[in-house]
């Protein structure tokens, strides 16, 4: 470092360092002047199991007598990214189904200690268990490692696991998928994330909210109303943290295809992949159909990306609950759904014994 000791060289050094914030700081007033306003998005801070955990529910969740439906996050695990996602698919349900997402445990609120998938998972019985009435018929909808989350749970008892929607499903081999690549330069720098989050963190609120907003890409004009705390959560250091850390962990842990689970729960399953998804990539979908050739699997249309709920809410949506209404009239038809509440629990002793 002797040549920082020379006067010309530092004063290059400042010099430097002064456009460069000069240059960011009119980045950033152009992204506020430019972007459209958002408001707060309302979360239900829950505690599940030990945890605390951000839930959104749907305006008609307190209607017990309708079925339940879950939305399981993919990685960032922030249920805010899901609302409008969510209300889109009650909407295209006619109302016969309430809904709620449940953010992943360290991700919304950010907390320090960090959780690994087997965390998430544990953490996703716990709601079920102790937020919903004994043996509530649940239909599960994850999307990217939601759907790991979700096929891990079709095994869990104590719990009653209708049906699971596979959208975007990372569920195999994520290590050798052509996202991983990127992903494993992201962790390396770790150290530097961390110390960029922290003096993002600084900047005010407004600022990071556009700035999150400008390079998640083209976001629908409804979810904008969404996303504050969401993308708050997102560069807290605490936030970013259990991110980086919960990826790092899926790379070690989703491995091998579990055809074995999947054929064995296949009359509840479908999957719904995209089609230029590189978490998720076609040959995926293909062994599938090869090793399970009736399992049920789609391909989405090229327009539906793996971040869906930025701008194709309604879309996926409607999909969605054709899966959920056709899974329903193949369950009525074989009488496998029980009529009424009681048979729940007659059901689950039947399980017992």
């Amino acid at each position: 470092m002797d040549w920082l000791q020379d006067d010309e060289s530092l004063t290059m050094l400042c010099n430097a360092i002064f456009l460069t914030l000069v240059a960011v700081t009119i980045f950033f007033i152009y992204i506020l002047l430019t972007q459209k306003n958002i408001s707060n998005v309302v979360y239900t801070l829950e505690t599940v199991g030990d945890e605390l955990v951000n839930v959104v529910y749907s305006n008609n969740w307190k209607d017990k007598d309708l079925p339940v439906f879950i939305i399981l996050p993919g990685n960032p695990g922030q249920a805010g990214f899901y609302t409008e996602f969510m209300d889109c698919l009650v909407e295209s349900l006619d109302g016969s189904y309430r809904g709620c997402a449940v953010s992943h445990v360290g991700h919304s609120p950010p907390l320090s200690a960090t959780y690994n998938v087997q965390d998430q998972i544990d953490n996703k019985v716990d709601f079920i268990k102790e937020k919903l009435p004994k043996n509530t018929p649940v239909t599960l909808i994850g999307h990217s490692f939601g759907c790991f989350v979700a096929l891990k749970l079709m095994e869990y008892k104590g719990i009653n696991i209708w049906r699971s929607i596979m959208l975007c499903p990372m569920i195999e081999n994520m290590d050798q998928t052509p996202k991983a690549k990127r992903l494993r330069t992201m962790l390396k720098f770790k150290p530097l994330m961390y110390a960029l989050s922290v003096l993002t963190s600084l900047l005010p609120v407004t600022l990071r909210e556009r700035m999150v907003q400008f390079y998640a890409g083209k976001i629908s004009a409804n979810i904008q109303d969404c996303l504050v705390s969401t993308i708050n959560e997102v560069i807290h250091p605490n936030g970013l943290r259990n991110i980086l850390s919960l990826a790092a962990n899926e790379l070690d842990v989703i491995k091998a295809p579990q055809y074995d689970l999947i054929r064995k729960h296949a009359e509840k399953i479908v999957f719904y992949y995209g089609m230029f998804d590189l978490w998720a990539p076609l040959d995926y979908y293909r062994a599938l159909k090869r090793n399970i050739p009736q399992v049920n699997a789609h391909i989405a249309d090229d327009d539906i990306s793996h971040t869906f709920m930025f701008n194709t809410c309604k879309k996926v949506a409607d999909k969605t609950a054709v899966f959920i209404t056709q899974l329903d009239y193949v369950y009525d038809k074989r009488n496998l759904f029980p009529s009424t509440p009681d048979d729940y629990d007659m059901c689950d002793e039947e399980d017992e014994e």
